[in-house]
């Protein structure tokens, strides 16, 4: 043989070899990518898992004035007991005709005259009532997420990552 065609074989077999090696680095490399790829949707599924049996909290906080506006009717009936004694000091005067003459008869009354009696005094108003009503209230929300449209879509992202998680663990099955 002659000295080039050497050559040539020794640089063919180098390269081949470089190129193996070379191959065999990015395979190395791929395979650790997948590892990562694989830890990493594990751990994505533990955390839509954790999502989705949290719970959304707020606090609302409401500070404002309300006016109120209303008309109130009312209508009652009430009794009033009076319970008195009413003294009367008086002269009454009584005319007497004597037919010849007629005579003034002064006549002096002083009584008490008992009172016991009990009123029923109706009232019936229509009240208008306006005023402003502040309101200052710290209103706490709590809503499980798993009551909320977005529990299906977790579940279908689980679904998914589940799928990857699958394929990135056997890569050769379909």
């Amino acid at each position: 043989m002659k000295k080039g065609t050497v050559v040539v074989l020794i640089l063919l077999a180098v390269l081949t070899l470089i190129s193996l090696a070379l191959n065999g680095a990015v395979i190395f490399g791929l395979l650790e990518a997948r590892e990562t790829a694989l830890s990493t949707v594990a751990g994505t599924r533990a955390i839509v898992a954790d999502v989705g049996d949290e719970t959304f909290s707020y606090t609302f906080k409401l500070n404002q004035e309300i006016p109120i506006a209303a008309s109130v009717p009312f209508s009652e009936e009430i009794t009033v007991p009076v319970k008195m004694t009413i003294p009367i000091s008086t002269t009454v005067v009584v005319p007497i005709d004597l037919r010849f003459t007629s005579y003034n008869l002064q006549v002096p009354i002083r009584t008490l005259i008992p009172v016991d009696v009990e009123f029923t005094v109706p009232i019936s108003k229509t009240i208008d009532v306006a005023t402003m009503v502040p309101l200052d209230l710290d209103v706490p929300i709590e809503i499980p997420i798993a009551d909320t449209p977005l529990a299906g879509y977790l579940e279908g992202l689980d679904e998914d990552l589940a799928k990857l998680e699958e394929k990135l663990a056997n890569p050769l099955e379909r």
